[in-house]
């Protein structure tokens, strides 16, 4: 019991961490040129297991409730929950710090041509351009501020607080 509890506290923590750095700075959340803060979070999800990816799925649904863009934001909750998967799965298995750069690199470039196009679609922009944007933004989100914040979190020892499954495993 203790153990769902620590669970669902970590994924409604990550939640709203991640829905209100998005709804509190909406200036550079939402549309073409955007460095959602939030999306530093992903290269965190390792720290939290499984909790992470849940917690930063519903973040994203959360957030993109009150996207600009409407109700269609919600539809990159979809490949927000794959790709949290893919970060977390792929540090699981290979246990190796500097994934985390790679898959936040794929994570953007994922979100960056899923959201860039329907920007690009809803408001009539380029394509290729709106796509470039939001991936650079996602960059400079996941891994500029996202890695170093993953190092300090692993650092000042989250992951013993957490006791996900990943830190059982990469003893």
């Amino acid at each position: 019991m203790q153990n769902k509890t620590k669970t669902l506290a970590l994924i409604s923590t990550y939640a709203a961490l991640y829905a209100a750095l998005v709804v509190f700075l909406p200036e550079t959340s939402y549309g073409p040129a955007q460095v959602r803060i939030a999306d530093a979070l992903i290269a965190t999800i390792p720290l939290f297991g499984f909790a992470g990816v849940l917690g930063h799925t519903l973040g994203v649904f959360i957030s993109n409730i009150f996207s600009t863009a409407g109700l269609l934001d919600l539809l990159n909750t979809i490949p927000s929950f794959i790709m949290a998967y893919i970060v977390y799965y792929i540090y699981k298995k290979a246990g190796n710090d500097y994934t985390i750069i790679v898959t936040c690199l794929a994570y953007s470039a994922v979100i960056g041509t899923t959201v860039g196009w329907m920007l690009s679609y809803l408001y009539e922009l380029p394509l290729i351009v709106t796509i470039a944007y939001v991936t650079a933004g996602n960059i400079v989100a996941s891994i500029i501020i996202g890695w170093p914040l993953f190092k300090i979190l692993k650092k000042i020892g989250i992951q013993q607080l957490t006791n996900s499954e990943i830190n059982k495993e990469s003893k």
